[in-house]
């Protein structure tokens, strides 16, 4: 898993992609951070960040993923992929893994806002790191369905559109919930959306039910993966 992680993490940035990716979140984060901490609120409480930005910083995780599999199929190059000694999940992971560090790095840098104001004001450290956890956990999400996306096709393009449609259908979900007046009905497409799933980590107590149903949902799109890859290698 090691040499696929490190094959992958270092293609972001031998093309472009990776500098591209990190340009833009680094320049959204800090653009939503100066409107809603600094003009807007003036407050140190990172929430009201993670609140605005978690809706808009997932459609850009699908420039991390559109290629992960895809590029590999269409270039014909995933047939050697698969006969390589490396198992399946190696594989899976390892570019998934990749992908993931590549957005870590973009949410380290991110690390400066709450630092900035704890300078200025009393920062709430438990939300903050709260916040965080459930901020890198809801994008693991979105990065394994462009993942598994991308195994499906060898469109990068089509990759990406498909992943968009996903999410879009993600943030419609907890939209809808508040329409719906079947109490039972609205509960459960509540539960069902990662994005509202989000604002449980926002009290700032670490409740474990939210931190298993991410990783769940993402355990479970990478096997789906994997399963991608296994079929195709039985053919």
């Amino acid at each position: 898993m090691k040499a696929i992680f490190n094959r992958e993490f270092n293609s972001y940035f031998t093309s472009l992609l990776g500098y591209v990716f990190l340009t833009i979140f680094v320049l959204l984060t800090g653009a939503m951070f100066c409107l809603v901490n600094i003009f807007q609120y003036q407050t140190a409480n990172m929430t009201y960040f993670f609140a605005s930005i978690n809706n808009i910083a997932v459609f850009f995780l699908p420039l991390l993923t559109m290629r992960l599999f895809s590029e590999d199929k269409k270039l014909k190059t995933d047939q050697l992929l698969m006969t390589a000694p490396v198992s399946l999940g190696d594989i899976v992971l390892g570019k998934f893994f990749a992908a993931l560090g590549v957005f870590l790095l973009g949410a380290l840098i991110t690390v400066i806002y709450p630092i900035t104001l704890a300078f200025y004001g009393e920062l709430p450290i438990a939300e903050t790191i709260s916040c965080y956890i459930g901020f890198i956990l809801l994008c693991s999400v979105i990065l394994a369905i462009g993942a598994f996306m991308s195994s499906l096709t060898d469109s990068q393009i089509v990759a990406a559109v498909t992943t968009y449609g996903i999410i879009i259908f993600i943030l419609l979900l907890g939209t809808a919930a508040q329409y719906i007046p079947n109490e039972t009905i609205s509960s459960v497409l509540l539960w069902l959306s990662p994005i509202q799933r989000f604002s449980d980590f926002t009290l700032g107590m670490l409740n474990f039910e939210p931190v298993i149903y991410y990783l769940s949902l993402t355990g479970m799109l990478l096997f789906l993966t994997m399963m991608v890859f296994e079929r195709r290698r039985l053919r």
